[in-house]
């Protein structure tokens, strides 16, 4: 498994700026599991949320089942998921794709967000028929950078162009680092992943599955900032640069590039980060799979 969101710093970027996911994204699973398990009730059971971050996708599902395990291989992400833990029925544990803490048969659904495409998927498949009932569903499911339209912008074709170019550089940042795996599990929408996995059923979804959130600047940056691609070309950046000033530092900080865009770009340079208004369009890529072969 590729490690990337463990420090406190990011865990802390993460819990607040990333994106819960949205009713229309858990329905989708739920239609899926109804159609294929044998008891409606019956698959209301148990849930495990593997490498569940701060909880954006087992809160999502809390009030769907009786009982939901994350985990996570980082210390501080759970911590930051159990602080932020507002529900009885969900625990976070520390574990691992390759090494679920859970019991075999146990599971009726288990889910994946935005962290598959990280892990050794030939053990992870093993552990995940292994804990999973013998008609368990599996949700596996994504998003790349997000496409951002200015609210502030009256002209439709003005708005549009710059939809397009802000859009186009946070995806240009988005890339994770020295990653081959995840770039190309992420840029085909878990086309390869949706191959490899044997099921009795399975389904991939890469339209129509939108989550709609109102932003501003601040929350943008704060995004870019929760990413490992972010954290790694800093880190890179720095060791290569040691002896940088804090003005030669904001030159390739990504983050400071993309504010000065939107700031310039979208002419809103004298208006505060928190006002500078935008939609942020999430397009979730999923990947269902029942009784594994």
């Amino acid at each position: 498994m590729i490690r990337v969101y463990e420090n406190e710093d990011i865990t802390k970027l993460y819990v607040e700026f990333r994106p819960k996911f949205q009713e229309c994204v858990v329905e989708r699973v739920l239609k899926f599991c109804n159609e294929h398990q044998q008891s409606e009730n019956d698959n209301q059971d148990l849930m495990v949320d593997v490498a569940c971050g701060s909880g954006q996708a087992a809160s999502a599902f809390q009030k769907h089942f009786k009982r939901i395990v994350g985990i996570d291989v980082s210390t501080n992400q759970i911590k930051e998921a159990r602080l932020a833990n507002e529900y009885d029925n969900i625990k976070y544990e520390v574990g691992t794709a390759e090494n679920i803490p859970l019991g075999e048969n146990s599971v009726n659904l288990l889910v994946s967000a935005t962290a598959c495409h990280r892990f050794d998927l030939e053990k992870f498949f093993t552990e995940a028929k292994r804990v999973m009932k013998p008609d368990g569903c599996m949700a596996l499911f994504s998003y790349n950078a997000p496409r951002i339209i200015p609210k502030n912008v009256k002209d439709p074709a003005r708005r549009q162009e710059l939809s397009d170019k802000t859009t186009g550089i946070l995806v240009k940042y988005h890339d994770i680092v020295n990653d081959e795996q995840s770039n190309v599990h992420q840029n085909n929408k878990y086309q390869d992943i949706y191959k490899n996995i044997y099921a009795e059923n399975k389904q991939w979804i890469t339209e129509d599955l939108v989550m709609k959130r109102d932003w501003n600047l601040e929350q943008l940056i704060g995004f870019l900032r929760s990413l490992a691609a972010y954290q790694e070309y800093m880190k890179m950046m720095k060791e290569e640069h040691k002896d940088a000033s804090e003005e030669e530092v904001k030159k390739w900080d990504r983050a400071v590039l993309l504010r000065d865009f939107v700031k310039r770009e979208w002419e809103m340079e004298e208006v505060k980060d928190e006002d500078v208004m935008m939609e942020a369009h999430f397009h979730v890529y999923l990947v269902l799979a029942n009784k594994l072969k």
